[in-house]
């Protein structure tokens, strides 16, 4: 294995190119959203509303409209997500107190982020309908001696984020992502190696060679194990050095952890390659099992969001509880008080598939 060039290329160069291309890749932080204006009004306070959203650091202004012909085609052609229509008499309407209603036009075929970016202008135009309104507050009653002092107070909130201060989405995705990379190496490999005997005859040898079924096992899976293994050390320190991901558990707690994760996914190879006659076949098993678990593991997609048959599902599938220990390591600096029950699971369902792999394969052999 490691006297080919290229297998040491694949074994450890492609998880770290995996972490980097994901790393600044998969990035659901809603920032810079292209705006056009459609100001019918033309006033200082218009103006002064749109400030108010460039000015946040969310938004980056694009342009602005003079027909309202303009609007599809900026929409159809993605050229910007966001749209506001400002209707004549927004600046004296404000001054005498009345309402004012503002069209926003938002490209939803990103539902997530359409309403992330709903969110955000929400907050804006609440933030400057109150400015607007203490402007107004101070003039009229804020100095006046009758009114009680604690009406004059406010309720203040402060917000703490806990684990993940700065809502960095790398720092909740980059810890999933070394669960998909150890699950892909391993299983891959793992397959591949034992069908490839099969496939160029070799297997028949070491069928009739004085060793029992488990030790072939162990001797086609152990070293991709530690190989899997030494990949883990390798991601997780690049992940805390180089994107500052933050760890705040124990190491030796998260390789323990890792390993048997490890010990799983080498079962679900040792049994893929009982099912698979050609490399392609195996390759073709890999994926069909590697897909569903990547979407029912909670690492993109909330599990509580899912219909619930799907998330009785999900019970069956070990991934799902390595990104919930490997998440609880890494942003909340928990072990084995709070994670047991997701260690449990995990092993369980190892240990249960590490039997049955090796009695298929065992009967395979035979």
């Amino acid at each position: 294995m490691l006297r080919d060039v290229r297998m040491r290329v694949v074994l450890f160069a492609a998880p770290v190119i995996m972490l980097v291309v994901f790393g600044y890749a998969v990035n659901t932080d809603v920032k810079n959203i292209s705006f056009a204006v459609y100001d019918q009004d033309k006033s200082v306070m218009s103006r002064a509303f749109i400030e108010e959203f460039s000015a946040s650091g969310y938004f980056q202004y694009y342009a602005s409209l003079s027909s309202h012909r303009q609007i599809d085609t900026l929409l159809d052609t993605m050229q910007v997500e966001v749209i506001f229509q400002i209707p004549s008499g927004f600046e004296e309407n404000l001054k005498s107190g009345g309402n004012v209603s503002v069209q926003l036009l938002l490209d939803g075929a990103d539902a997530s982020r359409a309403n992330v970016t709903n969110a955000y202008v929400n907050a804006v135009t609440t933030g400057y309908a109150m400015e607007l309104f203490e402007q107004r507050v101070a003039l009229k009653i804020i100095n006046r001696r009758d009114i009680p002092s604690h009406f004059k107070k406010a309720i203040t909130l402060k917000e703490r984020f806990w684990f993940n201060p700065e809502l960095k989405s790398r720092n909740f995705f980059l810890p999933a992502i070394l669960g998909l990379i150890i699950t892909m190496i391993t299983i891959t490999l793992t397959s591949m190696s034992i069908v490839k005997e099969r496939e160029i005859g070799t297997i028949e040898q070491l069928i009739v060679a004085p060793i029992h079924a488990f030790e072939l096992i162990a001797g086609k899976t152990i070293p991709f194990m530690a190989v899997s293994l030494i990949d883990t050390v390798l991601v997780a320190c690049i992940m805390i050095l180089w994107f500052n991901v933050p760890f705040l558990g124990s190491f030796i707690f998260m390789l323990m952890c890792s390993l048997g994760f490890i010990l799983f996914t080498s079962a679900v190879g040792v049994y893929i390659s009982t099912i698979s006659k050609t490399q392609q076949q195996a390759l073709l098993s890999v994926f069909l099992f590697f897909m569903p678990a990547m979407l029912f593991s909670g690492f993109v997609f909330p599990i509580s969001s899912m219909p619930e048959i799907i998330q009785w599902v999900t019970l069956l599938n070990p991934l799902r509880y390595y990104i919930r220990i490997i998440r609880g390591i890494f942003l909340k600096g928990v072990g084995l008080d709070i994670l047991w029950p997701d260690l449990l699971a995990l092993f369980c369902l190892g240990i249960v598939l590490i039997i049955f792999s090796a009695r298929r394969f065992s009967k395979h052999l035979e």
